[in-house]
């Protein structure tokens, strides 16, 4: 039986700068072939660390009416069944899960989140094999917490003196706005975040 090992493409979306620190995620996306085999044989795909983010982007086989299951397997269990495709001819496919009662559903979630295995197998319902079957998919690694250097304010004798603290974006290090402190959405321009401290009345 030939197997083809996963391809994998990294690339890195930056989703913000403080103080010349990077945070980024980064983004792997992969392709798994392999001979389909005997059916419902399970086989290895992939290991996801803690927080790594699992999306299968298309899943295909040369043999029409092919089942491609594609399940999680966390540490000492069983796989558990995640997404079920549908092969309609060697062109098409559909993400289409099968329920104990017959009926179909789309799965709970898009995404499968480490620490666990992604396991597959497949079934052929009609026929015999023609080919193989492949999945394409998309992992997203969690960004790393970064801090930024400590901000001093002078200390001072004069109880009526104020400091004022701003937190501010830019996308382009010449234009800054002050925003709230908070949870930012992930965006595919790069971020800029710096400190203003100014007394009062000043700039």
């Amino acid at each position: 039986m030939k197997i083809f090992k996963p391809q994998t493409i990294k690339v890195i979306f930056a989703s913000f700068v403080i103080f010349g620190s990077l945070q980024a995620s980064e983004v792997t996306y992969g392709n798994f072939t392999r001979d389909q085999g005997v059916n419902l044989e399970e086989v290895p795909v992939l290991t996801l660390k803690e927080g790594e983010l699992f999306e299968v982007i298309s899943a295909n086989a040369r043999t029409p009416k092919t089942v491609i299951n594609i399940k999680i397997k966390p540490e000492g269990t069983d796989s558990l069944m995640w997404q079920r495709w549908w092969v309609v001819n060697d062109r098409a496919t559909k993400l289409r899960n099968t329920m104990s009662d017959g009926t179909t559903s789309e799965p709970p979630s898009q995404l499968a989140v480490g620490p666990c295995d992604i396991v597959l197998s497949t079934f052929v319902q009609t026929g015999p094999v023609t080919g193989p079957y492949r999945i394409s998919y998309k992992i997203t690694k969690p960004s790393p917490v970064n801090t930024s250097p400590p901000i001093l304010l002078p200390p001072t004798e004069d109880p009526s003196k104020n400091w004022f603290v701003k937190l501010q974006v830019s996308t382009d290090l010449k234009n800054w706005e002050d925003v709230e402190a908070g949870q930012f959405l992930g965006s595919n321009t790069a971020r800029f975040f710096r400190i203003q401290t100014s007394e009062e009345g000043g700039e």
